[in-house]
């Protein structure tokens, strides 16, 4: 099999993402910087030349994918494995108000992804979200002999997935020892003999101006 390079980009800004409430499998509409960056995103990107574009089906990941591939007339493939985390009862919850009425799991979430059991939330554990997703970069894989594959999915499923599950680091500290993946930002990964590798990790070079503070 010829090696594979894996463009993973987290989704555009929402506005739940803006009002910091909790977004899973629950959704929101882009914002205008969502849809900048997206825009942006795919600009960055125009001279790869994808062989497959795999999204989240949530809307907000079809949106960015749209916006990033333009004028590209390229099939989206949509993979359930590839959806945010579920947070059960949280969704669309402010994060003030899920720390206040439900502190300790919430802090256990945060804190101690290991040995988090969703048991309040009545959402995903880590585990789930690592197993779901890799099992979706395996079905890729299958699919894809060869080339560049564009992936838009969400921060903490990519960062589990990229870092955990490809990657090896450490599922109870990856929080603290893998960087937060912004929004539209670019971590490449290639595929080649068996082994995954880390190119690039949250690459946001391309937002300047549009993202503040970058």
């Amino acid at each position: 099999m010829s090696k594979r390079t894996f463009y993973f980009v987290r989704h555009g800004k929402t506005e739940w993402n803006l009002a910091r409430r909790m977004q899973g499998w629950g959704d929101s509409p882009l914002i205008t910087e969502g849809i900048e960056g997206a825009i942006a995103t795919g600009e960055a990107l125009r001279d790869v030349d994808f062989s497959a574009v795999y999204s989240s089906p949530s809307k907000r990941t079809m949106d960015t994918t749209g916006y990033i591939l333009g004028d590209r007339d390229l099939e989206v493939r949509t993979l359930d494995g590839l959806r945010e985390m579920s947070f059960g009862i949280w969704e669309g919850e402010l994060f003030v108000d899920i720390l206040k009425n439900y502190g300790v799991e919430y802090e256990m979430m945060l804190e101690n992804p290991e040995y988090y059991t969703a048991e309040v939330s009545k959402g995903e554990t880590y585990h789930q979200v690592k197993e779901r997703t890799k099992k979706a970069v395996e079905q890729i894989l299958d699919e894809q002999p060869e080339g560049n594959i564009l992936v838009v999915s969400h921060g903490m499923a990519l960062r589990v997935l990229i870092f955990v599950a490809l990657d090896g680091a450490d599922l109870q500290s990856h929080r603290e020892e893998t960087p937060h993946l912004l929004n539209t930002g670019i971590t490449v990964v290639e595929y080649e003999d068996g082994e995954f590798r880390v190119m690039k990790a949250n690459d946001i070079s391309h937002l300047e101006g549009i993202v503040e503070g970058v």
